[in-house]
């Protein structure tokens, strides 16, 4: 059979292509000063290059050897500085390589593209759950992130925004929230930004860790951002009319630093953010309210659906469990039992 003939265009990219494989494979290969390590944290990752922050607090930006996997927005990591043909030190932007990824506390990750693992930030000390008067508060998916905070594990912080947009109703469900989640132990904070409601409470939960924003488009994570850290470039977008959700604003993670030894991560806006669980044993800690009931049921291998005897029934029918989040936690066991 005749070979099939290329068309220019077609030759021009496989020669693009290959040039492009051959500079990175060079600059894998480039000679590197291994007598001056440095450690470094991620503060905003990009393809193959990323910017991080060494621990004078300098900004470098960086290419990234490969095989490294994946790197997230809070990684520490070791760098080295590349060198010329003379064994001279490059200078200029990207002449540092991330050599090695150091070992994380924890890494937070989301579902990316036909399933594939993506990673959001790693070395989370906090998770901060935003939401809002608009987009209305949807407590299921509050009761996701809380899964991935206590499977990290990280404390977990939740901001109810935008209450300037407070009515009778909207007031209901903020009271309700509120009373929900205190009552299991979490911190709410209600917050506006117009009215400067809350803004000087959440600066101080922010101190002494590290924290990440997360939450739909359109809550309002970025402008919280911006009122904390008002000399910061931070883009902020709109709300849809049409969905009511936001327009995408933050396309990657970014560290920012906040007095009192406070680290924020802004993260991209997640529209439909599931948590990866690997066995219901861990949607059932991530309740841990739930969680307290497990193992009380008569038998070993109850589904707390329609058996005797089942202790988280028992315990919603004596206002011991809340039955929205016990439906939740059933929800997602449901939910886990069909992937599998």
């Amino acid at each position: 059979m005749a070979k099939r003939k290329l068309s220019k265009q077609q030759k021009r990219r496989i020669d693009s292509l290959q040039k492009s494989r051959i500079k990175n494979e060079q600059q894998d290969n480039a000679a590197l000063d291994e007598s001056n390590t440095l450690t470094a944290r991620v503060i905003s990752h990009h393809g193959r290059q990323l910017f991080v922050e060494t621990e004078d607090l300098s900004k470098i930006k960086c290419k990234i050897r490969q095989n490294l996997g994946d790197i997230a927005c809070g990684d520490y990591v070791l760098v080295q500085q590349a060198l010329d043909t003379d064994g001279q030190k490059k200078s200029g932007e990207s002449q540092y390589v991330v050599v090695a990824i150091k070992p994380r506390k924890n890494l937070l990750v989301k579902t990316g593209f036909a399933g594939a693992v993506k990673p959001v930030a790693a070395n989370i000390g906090q998770l901060v759950i935003v939401t809002a008067l608009k987009p209305k508060p949807n407590p299921y998916l509050i009761d996701r992130y809380l899964i991935a905070a206590e499977n990290l594990p990280a404390d977990a912080l939740i901001i109810i925004n935008k209450v300037d947009l407070l009515d009778d109703e909207t007031k209901k469900i903020v009271d309700d929230l509120t009373a929900l989640y205190q009552g299991i132990g979490y911190r709410v904070i209600s917050a506006s930004i117009k009215q400067n409601t809350g803004l000087d409470e959440i600066a101080e939960a922010l101190s002494n860790t590290t924290s990440i924003l997360v939450g739909l488009s359109g809550v309002g994570k970025s402008s919280i951002v911006k009122a904390i850290l008002p000399k910061e470039e931070i883009k902020i977008g709109e709300t849809s009319e049409a969905t009511g959700e936001g327009k995408h604003t933050t396309t990657v993670s970014a560290l920012y630093h906040l007095k009192d030894n406070g680290i924020i991560i802004d993260s991209p806006g997640v529209r439909d953010f599931t948590p990866i669980n690997n066995s219901i044993d861990e949607i059932t800690y991530g309740f841990k309210d739930v969680r307290q009931f497990s193992g009380g049921c008569k038998f070993s291998n109850c589904s707390h659906t329609n058996e005797p005897g089942c202790a988280m029934k028992q315990a919603v029918a004596e206002g011991k469990l809340n039955e929205q989040r016990f439906n939740n936690y059933l929800r997602m066991v449901q939910e886990f039992n069909e992937k599998e």
